[in-house]
């Protein structure tokens, strides 16, 4: 949330394909340090979190909660470009 100029300039004016690419590499990540929990891991508690205590499930609920939100987004954006094919839903 705090980028800053520098970190704009490098995140921003890529083509599609580079966030594609970026967005595979977390995802395969994610999935191998899932691969080395457990569930006791899940439901461990952060005490220390800024909300107050909160469980691992929590976390990450939240996390696909945006990613959810964001791949919508950027499914709305895509049937607005020029040149997108008219959905059939």
């Amino acid at each position: 949330m705090d980028l800053g100029d520098a970190g704009r300039k490098t995140i921003k004016g890529h083509d599609r394909e580079y966030y594609v690419e970026i967005l595979q590499k977390v995802r395969a990540k994610s999935l191998e340090e899932f691969r080395k929990r457990d569930d006791a891991w899940l439901m461990a508690v952060d005490k220390d979190w800024p909300w107050g205590p909160t469980n691992n499930y929590c976390k990450w609920f939240h996390v696909c909660e945006h990613e959810a939100h964001h791949t919508g987004q950027i499914a709305l954006l895509r049937k607005r470009l020029p040149g997108a094919k008219p959905s059939s839903e």
